[in-house]
């Protein structure tokens, strides 16, 4: 009796380590798709791999447009400042992306891509039943002498049109341990990227992006952009169908070239991360056939930076330094900008003939825009399929939420007068407030603040944000 228990036992033991030592045998070099990089000077991989693949993405963004306004009782006298609808913004974009992937040494990749955008339009429009009532354009809401403010903004609707070579992605990945080389371990996989700007620069005043040019405007950011994570996974089990989870965190720290830099631009900064699933559903190693299924979250966290909102293409960059306080006498700085200061194109950053933003003539809408800081959802499928070593087939979609933040979010100004300072600057005390010439004669006032839409109570803000991408890669492997 013992000894056929004893047997039992060895039989079972034996089973179970064939078992187990087929599933190491058989357990397949390539990590969930976020954490996969390409090898070379290996046994089994001598010669370096190579990705060399096309993508395509259709990238689509729409967006609620509201605005801070002061509400009045009967008397006239300010009560509550109210979110109201003003404009219906939309965009699409046709990116076309050439990626060269090649391992370098042992799990270290070297990767570069290439975007090319075929088309992008944005376009803003009244929001439904907006258009008689608007604060924007078009209406005594929108251009009332009594009021400072009230100098229209923009002409709605509006569209904008966009082209050209984007910015290239050079970078690194380096796996120091992959599960399936050592099964102790999950699969780290670090990246490096830099972002460097090589497409046309995007310039928000660019006449070239008016739909009625004959060119189209830039589509290059005009940073340079250090994009740094880390990623982990772990297959869940041997054969198929299998489950690889990961996660990835990653920051990017952008700096702006020279030329935004003159513009004011800010460029936030933003960190990220996600999380998901690999679905092995189909795999021969032997092969290196492989299909699956990728499903994951993300979000992004983006800080408050002076930069490209969905409306800094249609509003005007008026630079309220530049306002005189007698106006015989342009040599005085004015402190506050009134009504007739919006319609002299000598205020305004950009001016040119033959152009007009709304009603103002001689200068070109575009003005970069302090945003503030917002989270990014997004949830993703993707399809894999790796018929053989030679190619390989990618694509799926993307559905993302924002959530609603302040766009025309600029300070007034730095009051650097010390606290408890006697001066007086035009006959008020200088510290507590922005100057137009300060205890040292210094302007205190922002060039990038437009009183119109930056001032509380008169803020744009997005909302109801909504985007949706798909995408198809198709890559040649050897």
């Amino acid at each position: 009796m013992k000894a056929t228990a004893w047997g039992q036992r060895m039989r079972w033991t034996a089973l179970i380590s064939a078992v187990a030592l087929q599933g190491v045998l058989v357990l397949p070099a390539e990590a969930a798709w976020p954490t996969h990089v390409l090898t070379a000077v290996e046994k089994d991989h001598p010669l370096p791999e190579v990705w060399l693949g096309v993508g395509y993405e259709h990238i689509r963004k729409s967006a609620n447009i509201t605005r801070e306004w002061v509400q009045r009782d009967a008397n006239g006298s300010p009560t509550t400042a109210e979110d109201i609808r003003e404009l219906a913004f939309s965009e699409y974009q046709h990116r076309l992306n050439i990626d060269l992937r090649a391992g370098i040494f042992r799990d270290l990749e070297l990767h570069i891509r290439a975007p090319i955008i075929l088309a992008y339009k944005s376009q803003i429009a009244f929001a439904d039943g907006v258009e008689g009532t608007s604060t924007i354009w078009g209406t005594d809401n929108a251009n009332d002498p009594n009021y400072d403010y009230r100098y229209p903004i923009t002409e709605v609707p509006a569209s904008r049109e966009r082209a050209g070579f984007g910015d290239m992605t050079f970078g690194l990945s380096w796996s120091p341990f992959v599960d399936a080389k050592d099964e102790a371990y999950p699969t780290l996989t670090l990246t490096g990227d830099l972002i460097a700007p090589t497409g046309s620069r995007r310039d928000p005043a660019d006449i070239a992006a008016l739909p009625d040019q004959a060119g189209k405007g830039g589509m290059g950011q005009g940073q340079t952009i250090f994009d740094l994570s880390v990623g982990l996974s772990r297959r869940m089990r041997l054969g198929t169908p299998a489950l690889d989870p990961y996660v990835v965190l990653g920051a990017r720290i952008p700096v702006a070239t020279s030329a935004q830099k003159a513009l004011g631009m800010q460029p936030p900064p933003s960190g990220r991360a996600k999380v998901g699933v690999d679905v092995i559903i189909h795999e021969v190693p032997e092969k290196e056939e492989l299909y699956s299924v990728d499903l994951g979250f993300s979000f992004r966290y983006v800080g408050i930076g002076r930069t490209y909102s969905e409306l800094s293409d249609y509003l005007p960059n008026l630079d309220q330094t530049r306002v005189p306080a007698n106006r015989a006498d342009p040599s005085i700085a004015a402190d506050a900008v009134t009504y007739n200061d919006y319609a002299d194109p000598r205020n305004y950053t950009t001016a040119q003939d033959g152009t007009n933003c709304g009603a103002l003539v001689g200068v070109p809408c575009g003005e970069l825009n302090r945003v503030d800081e917002h989270m990014e959802m997004q949830g993703s499928f993707a399809l894999l399929l790796k018929p053989s070593k030679w190619l390989m087939f990618r694509g799926g979609v993307q559905v993302g939420f924002v959530t609603n933040h302040l766009i025309t979010a600029e300070k007034v100004g730095e009051d650097t007068d010390p606290e408890g300072s006697n001066a007086t600057c035009g006959g008020s005390p200088c510290a507590g407030r922005v100057n137009a010439s300060n205890s040292r004669g210094e302007d205190e006032r922002s060039p990038y603040y437009d009183p119109r839409y930056d001032q509380p109570g008169r803020r744009l803000r997005a909302e109801g944000i909504f985007t949706l991408t798909a995408f198809a890669n198709l890559a040649i492997t050897f």
